[in-house]
C-alpha cells in the first residue's frame, strides 16, 4: 500500500476535500482503500463545465443534474462546510431541481453557499428559494441571464457574507426591502443590481445595524428610462463602494464614520452630459448630496469619470474634515481637478494619483471647464500632507503637475513615484 493510502480518513478526506467533487470520486478507483471515502467529503464541488461533451449537450445536462442528486443523496457527512454549484446550461432542468440541492444541503448544518446559475429559465421559474438556516454563515450567487433576488423563508441568524449578481428589475421593490430584516447581523453585502430593462424609478433600502462593508453596482442598458433610489442606513459601516453609470441617488443615513469610500458614480462624455442638461438640477446634484453625507469619512477613492461630472457641474464640494487620505484617478490633461478636491481636505496627511490616459473621445476638459489654478495653494498641501504617490507618472504633459506639487509640499516626508515609461533627464531634479 502506497504511504498515502496509510493516512488516517479524516487527513484523506481534508486532502480529497480540495478537489473537485468530479475528481474526488474519481479516486474511488485507486484501490478499496479510496472506495467511498469521496462520500465523507465536507465540502462538495460540483460545476458542470467539467462535463461538457459539445457532441452531447442535452444528455450532459441531464447527467450533471442526475450525478449531483446521487453525490447528495451518497454523502454522509452531517455537517456540509461548503456547496458549489456553477451551472451553465439546464437543457430543460428547472429550478425546483436546483432548490431541491439547497434545501438538502441547508437541512445539513451548512455553513457557505456558492452558487453560479449562468442560464435561462422560464420567468415564472427563476427564483431561488433559500429556506431558513441557522448555521448558514456565508451565500454567494453570480448570475447573468436575469435571477431574481432569492426568495428567503425565515431568517438566517448566522449569514454574515452575502455576495450576490441578480436582476433588481425582476426581483421587485418589495422582496428587496424584506431582505434586510432577515439579516440581522449581516456584516458584508457586495450587490451587483442588473436594471436592464428597467422602466421608471425603483427604490430600496439597505439597512442593518451589523452592516461594516457594502459594495453596491448598479447596471443599467438606458439612463433615459430608468432611475434608483438607494437608502443606506448602516450606523457602523466602515467601507463603502458605490458604482453606476448614471447617478442613482444615494442617501446615506447619520453620517457614519466610515474608513473607506470607493466612488464611481455617473459618467462624462457628450450623451450623458446632454441627459443631465435635460433632466435637470435634482440629478446634478448628487453626486454633492452624497459627499455631504460622507463628511465622516477617512479615505475616500475617487474615479475619473466622477471628478468630471462633478466639476463639468461646477459644484463646491463640501469640506471633509475627517479625510486623511485621497486617492484620485485623474486624466493627463485634467490634473488641476485635484487642487479642487484639496480645498476641500483641510487635514489631509496622504495623496494617492493615479494618472489615466486622456480618452481618444474625450474633449478637453481644461477648456470645457474654464478651470485655473486656484489662486492660492491649498492649505493641506503647504502644510498637512506627509505623503504623495503617484501611479503610472511619465507623460510629458504631467511635468506641471508633478513640479507644482514638488514646489508647494512643504511638509513632505515621502514622495513615490511609479512610472510607466521613461521620464526625461531633469523632471525630478
Amino acid at each position: 500500500m502506497d504511504r498515502i493510502s496509510c493516512l488516517p480518513n479524516d487527513v484523506l478526506c481534508h486532502i480529497l476535500s480540495f478537489l473537485p467533487t468530479k475528481h474526488a470520486v474519481a479516486t474511488s478507483i485507486l484501490s478499496s482503500r479510496w472506495v467511498n471515502l469521496w462520500a465523507f467529503l465536507p465540502i462538495i464541488d460540483l460545476d458542470n463545465s467539467l462535463y461538457l461533451n459539445p457532441l452531447k449537450r442535452e444528455s450532459n445536462s441531464v447527467l450533471f443534474f442526475d450525478f449531483v442528486e446521487r453525490v447528495l443523496s451518497l454523502n454522509k457527512s452531517q455537517t456540509v462546510v461548503k456547496f458549489r454549484l456553477h451551472i451553465n446550461d439546464s437543457c430543460g432542468q428547472s429550478m425546483s431541481r436546483i432548490n431541491g440541492f439547497i434545501h438538502n444541503v441547508i437541512s445539513r448544518n451548512i455553513i457557505e453557499i456558492d452558487l453560479g446559475i449562468f442560464l435561462n429559465f422560464p420567468l415564472d421559474d427563476d427564483c431561488l428559494k433559500i429556506s431558513n438556516s441557522q448555521s448558514l454563515q456565508l451565500l454567494k450567487i453570480r448570475s447573468d441571464n436575469g435571477l431574481k433576488m432569492p426568495a428567503f423563508s425565515g431568517c438566517f441568524p448566522s449569514l454574515t457574507v452575502f455576495d450576490v449578481r441578480v436582476s433588481l428589475y425582476e426581483s421587485g421593490e418589495d422582496l428587496i426591502t424584506k431582505l434586510f430584516p432577515c439579516l440581522s447581523v449581516l456584516e458584508k453585502l457586495s450587490l451587483v443590481g442588473d436594471l436592464t430593462d428597467c422602466t421608471g424609478e425603483i427604490y430600496f433600502n439597505i439597512s442593518g445595524t451589523a452592516l461594516k462593508s457594502l459594495e453596491l453596482e448598479l447596471l443599467v442598458d438606458n439612463y433615459d428610462d430608468c432611475d434608483a433610489m438607494v437608502v443606506i442606513d448602516a450606523p457602523h459601516l466602515e467601507y463603502l463602494r458605490l458604482q453606476d453609470g448614471f447617478l442613482a441617488s444615494y442617501l446615506v443615513k447619520n453620517k457614519p464614520a466610515i474608513s473607506e469610500v470607493n466612488l464611481d458614480v455617473g459618467d462624462y462624455d457628450e450623451e450623458f452630459l446632454e441627459f443631465l442638461d435635460e433632466v435637470g438640477p435634482t440629478r446634478l446634484s448628487r453626486v454633492n448630496e452624497l459627499l455631504h453625507n460622507l463628511v465622516n469619512a477617512k479615505f475616500i477613492s475617487v474615479s475619473a469619470r466622477t471628478s468630471k461630472v462633478i466639476f463639468s457641474q461646477k459644484w463646491n464640494l463640501p469640506v471633509l474634515p475627517s479625510l486623511m487620505k485621497l486617492e484620485l484617478s485623474v486624466h493627463t490633461t485634467s490634473w488641476i481637478l485635484l487642487l479642487f478636491w484639496l480645498e476641500s481636505c483641510p487635514n489631509l496627511k496622504v495623496l494617492s494619483l493615479i494618472i489615466k490616459e486622456k480618452p481618444m473621445e474625450d474633449f478637453d476638459m481644461i477648456e470645457e471647464l474654464e478651470l485655473a489654478e486656484p489662486d492660492h495653494v491649498p492649505s493641506c498641501l503647504t502644510l498637512r500632507i506627509k505623503e504623495i504617490e503617484i501611479q503610472r507618472l511619465g507623460k510629458v504633459e504631467e511635468e506641471e503637475m508633478l513640479k507644482y506639487l514638488l514646489d508647494n509640499a512643504k511638509a513632505l516626508d515621502k514622495f513615490t513615484v511609479n512610472t510607466r515609461v521613461y521620464i526625461k533627464d531633469g523632471i525630478l531634479q
